[in-house]
């Protein structure tokens, strides 16, 4: 299960005591944090989880999941957990199984209330994620983000060691809340190995990386090399969400932005292998085409 672990071949059943040791790993990772993540068994459970999604994505018109649908989700063997911090629910994650239904879930909605930041709570989210899925048996959990949030795309690649497969323009269409605002919903979709070791190696470097992506005066600038094989770097904003509030111009730009200098990368085959804490992606080309994957 650490970094040392041999991992076995994809589509392989779950080794023998794979599920303990990510049972410890989500435990110890809660104890940090200073939570207690649970899957949710009663209609309450499902009615706060509904509500700590509708308090995350500021929406008080409709319900982002509604209580009778996360219920449904719960009853039906599908992933449905609370956050707390003692008695109050901090967080909440709903997922369902996506084909084939014995290898994959797929985690639709993950909230924290924002005094959770920095904690290490989401990351705990995500282990007792990892957990779950694989006492049932799935090996693989995906999931959809805001590749333009810098701290979500850190912690899917940097910390869990999530691949990047696509990229998706507008995915939700307008969404209008308070953290998307009418910005358009572009997506990556993150995979994640279950059976890879956990944590991910850390990426290392041996060439100087071409700036495809980079800040030019707080606006950015594309610039799509023609050829070569060396590493790339795609630079966003620290802070999405607060220039949302503060410039919408200026982050709709940052939003064209990404989506050309990505959707190009992973057309002409350049993969994700890391996230900086800023921010800024790297990527290489596949180990077959010459690039420092990171395994």
């Amino acid at each position: 299960m650490t970094a040392d672990s041999k991992a076995p071949d994809v589509g392989d059943s779950v080794p023998d005591g794979w599920v303990q040791d990510a049972a410890a790993l989500a435990y110890d990772a809660a104890a940090r944090a200073g939570v207690r993540i649970e899957p949710a068994t009663t209609y309450a459970d499902c009615a706060a989880a509904s509500r700590l999604f509708d308090e995350v994505w500021h929406d008080s018109e409709t319900s982002v999941l509604t209580p009778g649908a996360l219920t449904a989700l719960a009853h039906s063997g599908n992933y449905v957990a609370l956050v707390r911090v003692g008695d109050r629910v901090v967080g909440a994650a709903a997922g369902f199984f996506s084909p084939p239904r014995a290898q994959t879930l797929h985690s639709h909605i993950a909230g924290m209330l924002p005094e959770l930041r920095g904690r290490g709570a989401g990351i705990a989210l995500k282990l007792h994620q990892r957990h779950w899925a694989l006492e049932v048996g799935a090996t693989n959990i995906t999931w959809t983000f805001d590749p333009l949030v810098a701290r979500n795309a850190y912690l899917n690649v940097h910390r869990l060691g999530a691949a990047i497969d696509c990229y998706f323009e507008n995915f939700y269409g307008d969404m209008g809340d308070a953290l998307n605002g009418h910005d358009d919903s572009d997506r990556a979709l993150a995979n994640w190995n279950l059976l890879h070791p956990y944590p991910p190696r850390p990426t290392v470097l041996t060439q100087e990386p071409v700036d495809v992506l980079r800040n030019d005066g707080d606006q950015p600038h594309v610039q799509l090399p023609a050829t070569g094989d060396g590493p790339l770097t795609l630079q966003i904003p620290t802070d999405i969400e607060g220039l949302r509030r503060t410039n919408p111009t200026a982050a709709s730009a940052w939003r064209a932005g990404l989506r050309e200098a990505l959707t190009w990368a992973l057309a002409d085959g350049w993969r994700v292998v890391d996230v900086r804490r800023d921010g800024c992606y790297l990527l290489e080309r596949p180990a077959e085409s010459g690039g420092q994957r990171r395994s």
